[in-house]
């Protein structure tokens, strides 16, 4: 019987994965028809890149996604600095999942990377 390849799954299936599930939780959210459809076509797109396994899509997606998480990081700290909000209830929850969010596009940045070997001098 062959194992799970725990290295495929957390580096390429896991971060496509919480970026549908965030997408999908957005279009349910949002009674817009324009948010709805631009949140199936990506989450169509990132179900695609799980099947395909395309390098490129997936840097593409992994940049896209780093680039808004900081976004919204210095959205929710502009925030804080106005004294508009203070980190007291849901703020730790945003926080929380940009912090997931970071590290999940730096995943998909890095999920089709090659390990390098080192070869063996003789």
């Amino acid at each position: 019987m062959k194992s799970l390849n725990w290295n495929r799954i957390l580096r390429q299936i896991l971060p496509s994965f919480f970026f549908i599930v965030l997408f999908a939780l957005g279009a349910f959210g949002s009674k817009l028809l324009s948010v709805n459809l631009i949140a199936g076509f990506i989450l169509l797109l990132l179900v695609g890149n799980i099947f395909l396994q395309n390098k490129i899509a997936s840097r593409i997606f992994g940049v896209i996604f780093l680039l808004s998480s900081f976004y919204m990081t210095l959205a929710l700290f502009d925030d804080i600095a106005d004294g508009e909000a203070t980190l007291g209830g849901g703020y730790w929850v945003g926080l929380l999942l940009i912090i997931i969010s970071i590290t999940m596009s730096v995943l998909l940045i890095l999920a089709y990377e090659k390990k390098k070997t080192l070869s063996k001098l003789e």
